[in-house]
């Protein structure tokens, strides 16, 4: 079978958006402007960025919750983006989310065991009523939780037994794929590390493959195969963990991986502090979308928007500025 499970080019994502009640002007947000990656079979790939550099956006498209502006999806050789009705159904069984908030992508009406076992009522499961017990048992021993606890409703659990509440859910229908959203940044910093490691154990145990979605590159290092580095709708850095961790080339990853605080007290590291704020993702930008932050910046970035170009065996990387 193809290594490759995801496959993904030149996807887009543009939001039209009103100048207001007085105004007639009308602008376009470019939430993901153009992004190319692909996905290996049994791999986790991390992406990783600011709030609000259209991470999120890329991975309801990869679900088919947005229905992209331009652009291609592949998943194991299939578009997925001609997909309707039952084709588009038997995909989302292989593919499935984790979501950031556990306190509020569980319906609060329903009990554990309930939330856990619904996919299989809408996906009808082969067996009887008493063979989906025996599988949410089964899975609800495996992420951690005891069987009188699929009993309670999300109230009476903690943000981590949530959490795996929200991950059992997602891997009932033994998916192939799991888009793993942000899923440790609303716990607490004591219970992330049971939450990290559950998920590398689930992923040997169940063969899956993982797009990690995080702001946090100290997290993404831990997990990751390779890491994406997003900016403003685009991919500016790809390479493995410790390519893109070990030795970043573009600034941008530079000055993220220089913000993640080091448990070494003898390690003493500059840390970069950009000026400014993101842009807007409607601002019109003629080059480079870094430029007004960079702290590395030349004249040609200004004018020339850089193209994602390799940089060493797998290491790719969208500057004009090499070594920089």
């Amino acid at each position: 079978m193809n290594d490759i499970m995801l496959d993904i080019r030149d996807l887009k994502k543009h939001f039209a958006v009103s100048g207001g009640f007085l105004s007639r002007g009308v602008g376009v947000i470019r939430a993901v402007d153009g992004v190319s990656l692909q996905v290996q079979r049994g791999e986790t790939l991390g992406l990783v960025g600011e709030s609000g550099c259209g991470k999120s956006t890329l991975a309801r498209m990869i679900l088919r919750l947005e229905a992209p502006t331009a652009g291609q999806i592949g998943f194991e050789g299939e578009d997925i983006l001609a997909q309707k009705g039952s084709a588009l159904k038997a995909f989302r069984r292989k593919v499935q989310m984790i979501f950031q908030d556990p306190y509020s992508s569980l319906n609060p009406r329903q009990t554990a065991g309930g939330i856990i076992e619904e996919p299989l009522h809408i996906h009808p499961h082969p067996g009887g009523r008493e063979e989906i017990k025996k599988k949410l048992r089964e899975l609800a021993s495996v992420v951690g939780l005891d069987e009188e606890q699929l009993t309670r409703y999300p109230h009476e659990f903690s943000g981590g037994q949530r959490q795996r509440i929200g991950i059992a859910r997602a891997l009932i229908l033994k998916p192939r794929l799991v888009i793993a959203d942000e899923p440790v940044s609303a716990l607490d910093v004591s219970i992330r590390a049971q939450i990290l490691n559950l998920l590398k154990r689930l992923q040997r145990e169940f063969d899956l493959t993982y797009l990690f979605i995080t702001h946090d590159l100290g997290v993404v290092r831990h997990m990751s195969d390779r890491i994406a580095v997003m900016y403003l709708g685009k991919i500016v850095e790809l390479g493995g963990a410790e390519q893109v961790c070990g030795a970043p080339v573009h600034p941008y990853t530079k000055a993220l991986l220089s913000a993640v605080p080091s448990i070494d007290p003898l390690r003493k590291s500059e840390r970069t502090v950009l000026s400014g704020e993101m842009p807007s993702p409607a601002a019109l930008l003629q080059g480079c979308a870094f430029y007004p932050r960079c702290p590395a910046r030349i004249g040609i970035c200004e004018h020339r928007e850089p193209l994602l170009e390799r940089d060493g065996v797998g290491h790719w990387v969208a500057c004009h500025l090499t070594g920089c």
